[in-house]
């Protein structure tokens, strides 16, 4: 990681914690220094070393940049921000991004949960962080000052820590999500299927008889190397049918989301913190379930399903029903099917935090002529309901 003037930004203090900047010429330098705080924050997935380190040394370009937050010399909040000139409107943007490139075709990974990684004993750093930004020069090669803050993919408590900040607040995108307690389920002490609706129970039951026909219906996990492979290039097929289908290409056209995800597969299969989980019936695949594994948590990323004509196929229904069966059985606490709004989604889960992608804007004369336009786009061509 370099230290030299170029690179690197003295340090600032607001209110008792100092702020530094340093450029990741080497992901392995700040390996242990993320794993420490990681391990005594509260994060998700998203921002463990695991899926960090991967997407770090995924990228090439122009080295990220490294927020640090210092307490009495001590690491309470890390983050990692990409600096790069946008357009948007014809109107030029210098934009930074936190925990991603700022570009479509390596973003596609899509992290959610997006946020600081922090010290638990430091809860809100968002407010003392938005105002370090304001005040801080960027160490990039390109430009010092920025325009516009992105944070994809995070739940709504930024927005109102922005909107304090005094910075206009885009919202480019929003979803709802989805989870399952699986604590309260084993609390409940009823099978997993009397706590759903009776019409899904129906068709779980309705499926599961249909598809025996040509075996017993059982889902397997991935145990080794081989076996992640063979499946993986599986949920692969799959997956890329149903978006082509569609119209679109799917998501391993994109040669950097495949990448990613099989580095992140090989390397985190033996410690269990990503599975791809296997549903078949005899020689028939029903669907295939890509899921990472963090402090009890299932996060439920990505699916291949084998689709039918027939009604009584119901692959997702299905297939999560019996990867949640077991995660319910092993012990984790939640099945988060993340953002979106399938209708599996709804059927299984219960909802939980709006994720959106934000752009926070500082008011200046530029920002401010956008939002004007925009407003008057909206009056002419109001957004449908």
């Amino acid at each position: 990681m370099a230290s030299d003037n170029e690179s690197t930004c003295s340090p600032y203090a607001i209110e008792g914690l100092s702020f530094s900047w340093e450029r990741v010429d080497r992901v392995d330098a700040i390996a242990a220094q993320w794993k420490d705080l990681e391990a005594r924050s509260d994060c998700s997935f998203f921002l463990s070393w695991d899926w960090m380190g991967t997407w770090l040394a995924s990228v090439p370009g122009e080295p990220p940049l490294l927020l640090s937050v210092r307490d009495s010399g001590h690491v309470v909040a890390l983050a990692i921000f990409n600096a790069k000139r946008l357009w948007r409107r014809f109107m030029p943007s210098r934009a930074i991004t936190l925990n991603r490139t700022g570009d479509p075709y390596y973003d596609l990974i899509n992290i959610e949960y997006n946020d600081i990684l922090t010290d638990r004993r430091y809860p809100n750093m968002w407010p003392a962080v938005m105002a370090f930004l304001k005040r801080a020069k960027i160490p990039a090669g390109s430009f010092r000052n920025w325009d516009e803050l992105h944070v994809a993919m995070a739940t709504r408590e930024v927005e109102q820590i922005a909107r304090d900040a005094n910075l206009m607040v885009l919202e480019l995108a929003h979803k709802p999500s989805w989870r399952v307690d699986l604590d309260a389920v084993r609390r409940n002490g009823k099978p997993y299927l009397d706590t759903i609706s009776s019409n899904a129970r129906y068709q779980i039951r309705r499926a599961i008889r249909f598809y025996e026909k040509d075996g017993p219906v059982l889902g397997v996990r991935a145990q080794t190397q081989d076996q992640a492979a063979a499946y993986f290039a599986e949920f692969k097929q799959l997956h890329q049918a149903y978006w082509v289908q569609r119209g679109t290409p799917g998501g391993f056209s994109n040669r950097h989301f495949e990448s990613f995800h099989r580095t992140l597969l090989r390397t985190c299969l033996e410690r269990r913190t990503v599975e791809i989980y296997r549903v078949s019936a005899g020689s028939r695949l029903i669907g295939q379930v890509y899921n990472f594994i963090y402090r009890g948590r299932v996060y439920a990323y990505q699916t291949g399903f084998s689709y039918e004509d027939d009604s009584k196929a119901k692959p997702g229904l299905v297939s999560h029903y019996l990867c949640m069966q077991q995660h319910l059985e092993g012990g984790a606490s939640t099945y988060d099917f993340m953002a979106g709004d399938n209708r599996y989604k709804r059927t299984f889960g219960v909802p939980g935090p709006n994720m959106s992608h934000y752009v926070f804007q500082r008011r200046t004369a530029t920002r401010m002529t956008e939002a004007v336009l925009r407003r008057l786009k909206n009056l002419v061509m109001p957004r449908p309901e």
